[in-house]
């Protein structure tokens, strides 16, 4: 059998006629090997072969598109649920924190800024010994887990002092970078004062990031924010500034993905 447009052309012909002009002829190619192999098996020739090929092709790049597409949609909505999941966290973790804060603990209450004093890991115990001036080393009950270079603060009924930390605690004291100024009882209690600050910091395409930074190391809470801003309450619900008034902070923030405002409102300790 034959392909299309072959027709029983004599070897001498099919010679002298591709001699004569130096290219090939459609009957050259009709009796090219691998041509007459695909005609005479499937009667197939070289134009359905390439039509063959370009639709073949067509569908590959449609399969290609839409597989890009879907794979886009699918990025896109994975961004979307990370960023939704870091506002879920954050929020919780900032009212947590801030939950610990009272009135004369805080330090900067201001709209881009809110800094407090906490004992954010719950780090408590007391003397087991009387303290006297000049000493550094605190004679305590369990003193495991207290980090190197945190401020502790240690309280008697009447006053507290605040000293750092010069090495890591151990089981049963605790040693200070500066010796106490002040005599204090057997049964004293100390506890770890983090310092704690939220703040606006702005990025480069215009939207803003929530940092939080806890004894002078920060990290991002929530980016890809448009314009948060911390407010203040006192007992009567009137917005001031003052430290020494608040009762409630309130958080407002305008996130980018999806465009939407969450406002978290969180009461302080009296």
């Amino acid at each position: 059998m034959r392909g299309p447009g072959c027709h029983d052309t004599s070897e001498s012909e099919l010679r002298g006629a591709t001699m004569n002009d130096g290219q090939s002829t459609p009957f050259a190619l009709c009796h090219q090997p691998w041509v007459r192999i695909l005609a005479e098996s499937d009667g197939v020739c070289l134009s359905e072969l390439m039509i063959s090929l370009a639709i073949g092709a067509a569908v590959l790049a449609t399969t290609l598109s839409t597989l890009n597409i879907v794979q886009t949609h699918a990025g896109k909505q994975y961004r979307l649920l990370n960023h939704q999941q870091d506002l879920r966290l954050g929020l919780e973790v900032f009212e947590q924190e801030v939950r610990l804060a009272t009135a004369d603990t805080i330090v900067t209450a201001a709209p881009n800024e809110f800094q407090f004093h906490a004992n954010l890991s719950d780090h408590r115990t007391v003397t087991t010994a009387s303290l006297l001036p000049g000493q550094s080393v605190l004679p305590v009950q369990d003193g495991r887990g207290w980090g190197e270079g945190k401020i502790v603060s240690v309280c008697d009924r009447h006053a507290c002092k605040s000293h750092r930390l010069a090495h890591s605690g151990q089981r049963y004291q605790l040693t200070l970078a500066e010796p106490v100024g002040m005599s204090f009882p057997e049964g004293a209690s100390v506890h770890v004062n983090n310092r704690v600050k939220y703040y606006v910091k702005g990025n480069e395409d215009g939207t803003s990031n929530l940092m939080r930074m806890v004894d002078g190391g920060a990290s991002v809470l929530i980016g890809g924010l448009s314009d948060p801003r911390f407010s203040y309450w006192n007992d009567r619900g009137q917005g001031t500034s003052h430290p020494a008034y608040v009762k409630r902070i309130v958080l407002e923030i305008h996130s980018s993905q999806p465009l939407h405002r969450m406002v978290r409102e969180v009461s302080i300790r009296s």
